[in-house]
């Protein structure tokens, strides 16, 4: 899966869990997720760049201090929308949600970049799960802290071939890149997120 910086796995997915303030020594907040969401951008011949999005279904996490969080979230195959319902049916066709409902992200570590006032840089490491295939997962992001929470944003590439995906086709001039884009939003505890 390490084909590229750009290619690290998962739709919509997932979804990371890094619900904290500060730099790595500074104490978790037990907040819930108040919200996520998933959104992903692939490309098409003919259309151009299409964009989907999906609730964070549910997300967990655990750990005292930013570094030692660990958790999980996950994204319900059959509620990625890309605002045509046509479209939606032909993406869950080739995602198989009927057997592969989820898509699952485990957060294995994370790495604490550059901290600027209630800003901490991060990296999530961990693996994502789609269409019953495993792999890991690095993605850049943000925990941004809030007086009454946090919210985390971070984004990723993969390949949906990596995944066993075929990218689909329709009427052999409507080609649909393997390529997709990926953003996660997640806000913890009450009060407004991003």
């Amino acid at each position: 899966m390490w084909r590229a910086p750009a290619r690290v796995a998962c739709v919509a997915v997932l979804l990371v869990v890094v619900p904290v303030s500060g730099p790595a020594a500074q104490p978790v907040s037990p907040a819930g997720l108040g919200r996520g969401d998933v959104t992903f951008v692939f490309h098409s011949t003919i259309v151009g760049a299409l964009t989907g999005q999906a609730a964070i279904a549910r997300a967990e996490f655990s750990g005292e201090r930013l570094a030692d969080v660990r958790g999980s979230a996950v994204v319900l195959v059959a509620a990625m929308q890309t605002g045509n319902g046509q479209r939606d049916r032909h993406m869950r066709e080739a995602m198989r949600a009927d057997s592969y409902p989820e898509i699952r992200f485990d957060l294995d570590s994370v790495r604490v970049g550059a901290v600027s006032g209630d800003t901490s840089g991060v990296v999530l490491v961990g693996r994502v799960t789609i269409h019953g295939v495993t792999r890991p997962l690095a993605a850049t992001g943000a925990v941004v802290a809030r007086r009454a929470g946090e919210d985390v944003t971070a984004s990723f590439g993969l390949d949906m071939r990596d995944y066993g995906i075929t990218p689909p086709v329709r009427a052999l001039v409507l080609r649909v890149a393997p390529d997709v884009a990926v953003t996660v939003h997640l806000s913890f505890g009450a009060g407004p997120g991003p």
